[in-house]
């Protein structure tokens, strides 16, 4: 009985000491990356006259609360007035969002019209509405790129002239993001949104974007090459996550996704834990679905073609549990560790095999603590610093982290589970009208 005892408890703490191998992995990737996220931003393009040509298309679903306010931004945009369009898509509003546009002379695309077979659920079934409206293949006669907003996005005034200049410059890329920030962080859950976003734009788009790596697509506040969309047919997706699976699409094509540090999109971050629960677990169904369904034709690209690194940095992308999840394992991992050593009885299960991967989990453990540490204290406090007008307050934000983080595992797993179901969009719904942050 103490024989297979022993090979029992040998087996798991090699299964756990694997896992902990594949966090310490993930994490000190993460943390190469960050190298790459400090200094000053600057610009690698130069600034130029007005030239491309852009359609902006706003998703809207029942945004009477908002729409308003957004129309009002969009107007403040600074760029020659013939080569920009906005259109707000008014997808199957029941509320006051038509009326509104029609109040502010904005042009409009009713979906509810009918005039076309419905492609897709949600945001990007009402998006290739429009282009079907538009003309679709026509379009790209008429514009370059075609610029994707939300409903309750506001907007620099400068972004259309700085996406220009670095379209240009930068040799006419697939894609380019822009700087996701937040309108709102005036509770815990919401300010957890904002920090994450901060970290992320520099210590992982600025530093990918620094290292010629491909960046994320954030779902509003980018741009896309419009002849490179319409030979793929446009926005037939079939993930809840659109914005990931075309990001998926550029790179599987060897195209580039770009990132722009110096104009930003305003969007507001949930106040609502339940609303926030069912934005997660729609970004986690198609997060996984995109995963699994790319993971074969990516890992035939890593074996057959060039680019391996940027491949790579997009699987290690889409498999990536959490950071609370790998945060959780760790901690379990130091202290299961701690415990056998501590507890010497237990030795008595342990073959030396078992006794070395306690010693190799407690050691692994300990050093990826240390690096989650110096990506919350140093990171956080960088990019707060440098890209914000916040003042830092530790412990405030440092919770709101922590709590944001940790309610993401129960959309993780749930979404995980449900990750074949993409057919109900789950709508976030938008009631600030005006930027709350400093």
């Amino acid at each position: 009985m103490t024989e297979i005892a022993e090979k029992f408890v040998t087996i798991l703490l090699f299964l756990f000491f694997l896992l902990t191998i594949y966090v310490n992995l993930n994490t000190l990737y993460y943390v190469f990356l960050t190298f790459f996220g400090f200094g000053e931003a600057k610009r690698d393009y130069d600034l130029i006259d007005d030239q491309i040509k852009f359609l902006i298309l706003v998703a809207a679903h029942n945004e009477e609360k908002v729409i308003g306010s957004t129309i009002d931004n969009l107007r403040k945009i600074k760029y020659q007035k013939d080569l920009y369009d906005i259109y707000i898509v008014n997808d199957n509003s029941t509320d006051r969002t038509g009326e509104i546009c029609e109040e502010k002379g904005m042009k409009y695309i009713s979906t509810g019209e009918k005039l076309f077979p419905r492609e897709g659920v949600g945001k990007p079934a009402g998006l290739q509405y429009a282009l079907r409206f538009l003309g679709f293949e026509k379009l790209t006669e008429k514009y370059d790129c075609l610029m994707i907003l939300d409903a309750d996005n506001h907007v620099d005034p400068e972004i259309l002239q700085e996406l220009n200049s670095q379209f240009i410059g930068k040799g006419k890329p697939e894609a380019i993001q822009t700087y996701l920030d937040s309108k709102n962080s005036a509770n815990s859950l919401s300010l957890g949104y904002s920090m994450s976003y901060y970290i992320t734009n520099r210590f992982f788009q600025l530093a990918k974007y620094r290292l010629g790596l491909p960046n994320a697509i954030g779902g509003t506040g980018f741009i896309v090459r419009l002849d490179y969309l319409m030979k793929h047919g446009g926005f037939r997706f079939h993930s809840l996550t659109e914005d990931l699976e075309l990001e998926m699409e550029i790179v599987k094509d060897n195209g580039r996704i770009l990132w722009n540090h110096f104009v930003r999109v305003y969007d507001e971050k949930p106040e609502n834990f339940k609303i926030s629960i069912k934005q997660r677990t729609r970004w986690s169904q198609g997060h996984w679905y995109v995963a699994f369904t790319n993971f074969k034709p990516f890992m035939k690209k890593l074996m057959t073609e060039r680019g391996k690194l940027k491949i790579l940095d997009q699987l290690i992308y889409l498999f990536g549990m959490a950071r609370a999840v790998q945060m959780t394992i760790v901690v379990l991992g130091i202290i299961v560790a701690g415990t056998y050593s501590l507890v010497t009885q237990n030795h008595e299960l342990l073959s030396a095999a078992g006794e070395r991967f306690i010693a190799l989990i407690f050691g692994a453990g300990i050093i990826t603590l240390l690096l989650f540490i110096y990506q919350l204290l140093i990171c956080m406090y960088y990019a707060i610093k440098v890209d914000t007008k916040h003042p830092f307050r530790f412990f405030r934000m440092s919770l709101s982290v922590f709590y944001y983080a940790y309610t993401f595992i129960y959309a993780q797993i749930r979404g995980l589970m449900k990750w074949r179901e993409q057919h109900t969009w789950v709508k976030t719904d938008h009631n600030k009208t005006a930027r709350e942050n400093p």
